[in-house]
C-alpha cells in the first residue's frame, strides 16, 4: 500500500473492505482509445472487457479479504475477477472516472472467491487529482437485506469509525504527550513521597499532599484513555442526554498538546446553565475534534500571525449551537463548494473523509454545518443540536 503511514494504518484497520489498485494500464488504455466518461459509444463490449481487465490488484485489507472469502486464497490478480458481467459496464465507467482523478460510487453485486454473489456499495477514488493517476483505492461495503435507512446508518457508522482512526493517527504524538504528562507526575510525586517517608521524622502532611496529586494525575490519565477508547470503538450510534460543556472539555483534553505545539491560543465561551442535548456522544465528540484540528492546521499552514481559536456553545431558539472559529486565512471560494464532498482533501496526506463524515453525522442529528468565511479573517463552522427531553436530561450520560 502506498502513501503516508496514517493512510496505511487506516487502510489496514478500516472496518470495511479496501483494495489498492494499479490503474496505469487503464490510464494508457483510456488515452489510446480516447474513452470519455459520459460518451456511451465508448463502452462497447470490447472496451468494457479491456478496461476491467486492465486493473491490477496490489493489496486488500482484512475486511476486504473477509467479505470476498479470500481467507487462505491468493489475491486475484485482476479486479475483473470479482466484478460480474452485469456490473462491468458501470464499473468500467467508474474506472475511467478514476483515470481523470474523480471518485465514483455505485451499488451492485460482486462475486466472492467461493462463487457467492452479494449486494455491495462500491466506492473508488484516485490517489492524486492529476492526469497521471497511477493508483486508486476501492472500498467495498457489503449490504444486507435491510431497509434503506438501516443500510445508510450502518455505512455511516463504519465510515465514521474509519475517520476517527485516521484522526487519532494524526494526533498520536499529542495524545502520547497528554497521557505521559500525568504519568510522569505520578512517578515524580511517588518518588518525592518515598523520600519524605524515609526521613527520621516523616512529614505526613507533605506525603498526604503528594498522594492527592498522584490521585488527581491518575484520574486525568484515566480520563484521557477512557475518551480515546470511546473514539476507537466501533459501536452502533446511540443517542443519550449529554452535557455539552463536559463534551467540549473532553475534546480540549485530547487536543490541548497539539494546540500548544502549534502555538495556538484557545478561547472557550460556554454559556452557563446550558441544557443537555440528545446526541450520540462519540460522533459529536468526533465532529468537534475534527473541526478544531482542521482549524489548527489551517492556521499553521497559512502562517497566521495571530493564531487564536474559539469554541463557543449557547442556547439558540430552543437548540444548542456549537461554533468553532479560527483566525486563519479563511476558505478559498473555489474550495468551499467541494469542502464537504467525500474523498476531497486539500492535505497532502489526507484521505478526504473527515469533513464529509462530520456533515453526515450532523445531518443524521437533524441539523447541518454552516460555514462563514472571509479571506484573511478566518472561518467559522457552526451547527446546532436538539435539547434532550426533560425525562432524559434528568440522568445525563456524561
Amino acid at each position: 500500500m502506498t502513501g503516508s503511514s496514517v493512510v496505511d494504518d487506516t487502510f489496514s484497520v478500516a472496518p470495511f473492505g479496501l483494495i489498492d489498485l494499479d490503474i496505469r494500464k487503464t490510464r494508457s488504455l483510456a488515452i489510446e482509445k480516447r474513452i470519455s466518461i459520459d460518451d456511451e459509444r465508448c463502452y462497447d463490449l470490447s472496451s468494457i472487457c479491456a478496461l476491467t481487465n486492465s486493473v491490477a490488484v496490489l493489496a486488500a485489507n482484512e475486511s476486504a479479504q473477509s467479505v470476498l472469502s479470500l481467507a487462505g486464497r491468493p489475491l486475484p490478480e485482476r479486479i475483473s475477477h470479482i466484478v460480474p458481467e452485469k456490473l462491468q459496464k458501470a464499473f468500467a465507467k467508474g474506472l475511467v472516472s478514476l483515470v481523470h482523478g474523480k471518485s465514483f460510487v455505485l451499488e451492485g453485486r460482486l462475486k466472492a472467491a467461493d462463487g457467492a454473489e452479494f449486494q455491495a456499495l462500491i466506492s473508488g477514488w484516485a490517489h492524486a487529482a492529476t492526469s497521471a493517476v497511477d493508483h486508486a483505492t476501492l472500498s467495498i461495503a457489503k449490504l444486507e437485506d435491510y431497509s434503506e435507512d438501516t443500510v445508510k446508518t450502518g455505512i455511516l457508522s463504519d465510515l465514521a469509525h474509519a475517520a476517527r482512526i485516521s484522526l487519532l493517527g494524526e494526533l498520536t504524538a499529542s495524545i502520547s504527550h497528554e497521557v505521559n504528562q500525568p504519568l510522569g507526575s505520578i512517578v515524580t510525586s511517588a518518588e518525592a513521597g518515598l523520600r519524605w517517608l524515609n526521613h527520621e521524622h516523616p512529614d505526613l502532611g507533605e506525603v498526604r499532599t503528594l498522594l492527592e496529586r498522584i490521585v488527581n494525575s491518575g484520574r486525568r490519565a484515566g480520563n484521557v484513555v477512557s475518551t480515546l477508547n470511546g473514539l476507537a470503538r466501533n459501536t452502533k450510534p446511540e443517542r443519550n442526554s449529554v452535557e455539552v460543556a463536559r463534551l467540549i472539555d473532553e475534546a480540549v483534553m485530547i487536543l490541548r498538546s497539539d494546540l500548544n505545539r502549534r502555538q495556538i491560543g484557545l478561547s472557550l465561551e460556554i454559556s452557563s446553565d446550558l441544557p443537555a442535548v440528545s446526541i450520540d456522544r462519540t460522533q459529536i465528540l468526533q465532529v468537534i475534534v475534527n473541526l478544531v484540528t482542521n482549524a489548527a492546521q489551517a492556521m499553521a499552514d497559512g502562517q497566521a500571525w495571530n493564531r487564536t481559536l474559539a469554541i463557543r456553545a449557547r442556547e439558540t431558539r430552543g437548540r444548542v449551537t456549537i461554533e468553532v472559529e479560527d483566525s486563519g486565512p479563511g476558505v478559498d471560494p473555489k474550495v468551499r463548494k467541494k469542502l464537504f464532498e467525500s474523498f476531497y482533501t486539500t492535505k497532502a496526506s489526507g484521505i478526504g473523509i473527515g469533513l464529509a463524515i462530520c456533515r453526515s453525522i450532523i445531518e443524521a442529528h437533524g441539523s447541518k454545518i454552516d460555514l462563514h468565511s472571509s479571506q484573511f479573517l478566518g472561518a467559522r463552522f457552526s451547527f446546532d443540536l436538539e435539547i434532550a427531553e426533560q425525562e432524559e436530561a434528568q440522568a445525563p450520560n456524561n
